[in-house]
């Protein structure tokens, strides 16, 4: 009998199951993933990410369980390593027991690459090939793999560790409220038993967490000791809002069924225990795989879910182009992208529950993800024309799920996972760009997926050149680079300037910033260029007269007669903050323009960061931060974190490095993981010696009118931060 003294207690046989948000039996039914409105790209979402999104909680009773605690044994039967547990010995405690029979389900393994008769072009070396002196952005076609090579193309993923350690403890303190509504949403409820409520529950307001899982009863059974508990699912307790709002009872996908108890097929449970549980609604008339696309067992559904309701409403404002739920998800019936959706997910679910089982799961579903993706760079249908959507997919998904992992990424002198993955999709965006048939930018056939791709790569790879070095004059190729990052520009004028969730700004600003890159090396090679000059000038009309408009906010005919976003901020008062996404939307997209505005100040024209022109537009950046929220439901990854970055490298005066510290204090206390703590701390430690290191003119107006001549003090900033960091810094 389990007791309170933190008596060990020995379970041998079957356990009687209970049903918590990770607990699923040894021989259950194989589940297969929801016919969601969103994963079908003919229908309309399941829900608004931005309306009081779709929440799930983990359940009070779960009882984290250490790794070295669970006795496992391999299944001679099947390739991939398949854990079934026979024994597990732990601490009592006054929660139900878990039921601990896990038969993961065979994983179908995929092809190794075979050798092409055709020499494929190498991508990235057989080993992870060491930084120079210098962090540099390999400018020439050479360099990013566009030129052949012999070899295999090698996945910059692929590891001979655990891609996910053990933790013994949570990575993240339950917050007061319960509340996780930053980078990620949902419910966190407390330890407390939870009960049904005796009165109807009140209608969440907008800004409200929606939690969707049904509250669960215990109830003891008659021939089984008292000690054993059976979690199961009370009837529906309220009726939908007569506002059509469902309140959390109702709704459907969360841990367990609302309309039937936690007992399915194979449960160890006689048919005596099953007159002691109470059996809600009505009996089901649909085959139970009804419905779904791709068969997953119960951690693998839970892990999808968690990608569709709290991960995906936490990456954008805008529904219509948030391409993580939009784009992405509808190909999770490729079992490569499904699995690395898996894995990216239970990243954050591990930091909640540091379960062995759940730990385990991630890292096969790494590994097969990896697996996939290294078939899919050696395959020659994904450098044809028009295709490889599947490879850049999962370089996307992969290279994010780097970014978060911020404890696992490589250090000095390797080159990061993310960057090499999301240059990876840059050289298949260039190797299947279907524009090279067309005369006209505005004429190129395209799809919403492929707008997503190229706008996510491109933001990876552009967003990281401001803190890297330029290369070289010997090995800058100004052809080439010319037309990088041209899959941009396809579309109308008005496609340009739209605003997209993938970045939170339109793709013509994304490809400005690269210019302005471009225009630096191009004057670092030739000071003496004439045409730098004229370029920069052309560049500095563009990002001034720039007018970016959004399907959710005002249409393109309105936003080029409005006046600009920021006349509007000017005249909000400090304590303002912004409480639509509409507005939120039209502030992020001005705070990258200014941001721009003023990178091209500093790295182009060679502007001292105490320049009268770019304290202006600093001051008009803090102003945009400042009224900014930095959490709840209009807050979310399309947050302006390079801008703010910029803010507070660049401050000379005090009000712009306390809007930058503030920002970056209070998303770190939101307990979810993200990109945004290392940033902070490299920030920190640029902050004890930018002042010494790159001085402030006395005279900041003192400048050679050829800018060639001026000083390039952003290069050194850039050389010193490579020098003082122990990795890339990730701006995304």
């Amino acid at each position: 009998m389990a007791h309170d003294n933190g008596s060990i207690v020995s379970l041998r046989g079957p356990i009687r199951p209970t049903r918590g948000p990770w607990e699923f039996k040894g021989d259950e039914r194989e589940h297969v993933a929801p016919t969601h409105p969103a994963l079908t790209p003919t229908l309309t979402p399941l829900h608004n990410p931005t309306e009081n999104p779709s929440f799930i909680h983990h359940v009070p009773e779960f009882i984290p369980i250490p790794a070295e605690k669970i006795k496992t044994t391999r299944r001679p039967d099947h390739a991939m390593v398949d854990y079934q547990v026979r024994e597990l010995t732990f601490h009592a405690a006054p929660q139900p027991a878990l039921n601990l029979q896990v038969a993961t389900a065979p994983q179908p393994q995929p092809e190794p690459p075979r050798s092409q008769a055709q020499r494929l072009p190498r991508l990235l070396p057989a080993v992870h090939d060491p930084l120079p002196e210098r962090a540099v952005e390999p400018q020439d076609s050479k360099k990013r793999g566009l030129a052949p090579a012999e070899g295999l193309v090698v996945s910059p993923f692929t590891a001979n560790e655990d891609r996910l350690i053990v933790s013994a403890y949570p990575r993240y303190a339950r917050p007061e409220n319960g509340q996780v509504n930053g980078y990620v949403k949902f419910n966190w409820p407390s330890r407390a038993p939870s009960r049904r409520p005796s009165g109807p529950v009140p209608v969440p307001s907008e800004d409200d967490v929606e939690d969707i899982t049904p509250n669960v009863t215990r109830s003891h059974t008659a021939s089984r000791p008292p000690t054993i508990m059976t979690l199961v699912n009370p009837g529906p307790a309220v009726s939908s809002a007569a506002n059509g709002t469902v309140s959390p009872m109702d709704l459907e996908g969360g841990w367990g069924n609302t309309s039937s108890p936690m007992l399915m097929a194979g449960s160890p449970v006689s048919f005596q225990d099953t007159s002691q549980i109470f059996i809600a609604g009505d009996p089901k008339m649909l085959p139970p795989q009804f419905g779904f696309q791709a068969k997953m067992d119960h951690i693998d559904r839970r892990l999808f879910e968690f990608y569709i309701k709290n991960w995906c409403p936490g990456r954008s404002v805008l529904s219509n182009t948030n391409l993580w739920l939009k784009d992405l998800a509808p190909m999770h019936k490729n079992e490569g992208i499904l699995h690395a959706i898996q894995s990216l997910a239970g990243v954050y679910i591990y930091d909640y529950i540091p379960d062995e089982r759940i730990r385990q799961r991630i890292n096969q579903r790494y590994i097969t993800a990896d697996q996939y993706f290294s078939t899919l760079l050696n395959a020659p249908e994904s450098r044809e024309n028009g295709k490889g959507q599947e490879v850049i997919t999962m370089a996307v998904l992969l290279s994010m799920q780097d970014i978060v992992l911020t404890e696992r990424r490589l250090k000095k002198p390797y080159n990061p996972r993310w960057l090499e993955g999301f240059r990876q999709g840059e050289y298949f965006l260039q190797a299947t760009d279907p524009g090279a048939r067309y005369w006209k930018n505005n004429n190129v056939q395209y799809n919403e997926l492929r707008i997503s791709q190229s706008i996510i790569v491109g933001r990876a790879v552009i967003l990281a050149q401001p803190m890297m070095a330029l290369p070289s004059p010997q090995t800058f190729n100004p052809e080439a680079e010319a037309g990088r990052f041209s899959w941009l520009l396809y579309g109308t004028e008005k496609d340009m300037f739209e605003i997209h969730g993938g970045c939170g700004f339109s793709k013509k600003l994304l490809h400005l910033m690269s210019q302005v890159t471009y225009c630096a090396g191009r004057l670092q090679q030739e000071p003496e260029s004439t045409i730098v000059p004229i370029t920069a000038k052309f560049l500095l009309r563009e990002l001034s007269e720039m007018r970016q408009w959004s399907r959710e906010s005002k249409d393109w005919e309105l936003a080029r007669k409005y006046p600009p976003t920021i006349d509007w901020v000017r005249d909000k008062a400090d304590e303002v903050i912004i409480d639509s996404n509409q507005i939120m939307t039209e502030v992020t997209a001005e705070a990258w323009r200014i941001a721009a505005i003023i990178y091209y100040q500093c790295r182009l024209l060679r502007l001292p960061r105490n320049h009268p022109e770019v304290l202006a537009n600093l001051d008009d950046l803090a102003r945009c931060i400042r009224i900014m929220p930095t959490s709840g439901s209009h807050f979310t990854a399309q947050a302006p974190l390079l801008p703010v970055f910029f803010l507070g490298l660049l401050a000379t005066e005090p009000v712009h490095k306390d809007v930058s510290m503030d920002w970056f204090e209070q998303v770190v206390q939101t307990p979810v993981r993200s990109s945004v703590p290392p940033l902070y701390d490299a920030l920190l430690r640029i902050w004890g010696w930018i002042d010494k290191e790159v001085q402030i003119p006395r005279d900041p107006t003192a400048l050679s009118k050829n800018i060639g001549k001026r000083y390039p003090w952003w290069e050194h900033l850039v050389a010193k931060v490579l020098e003082a960091e122990e990795e890339t810094l990730c701006l995304t």
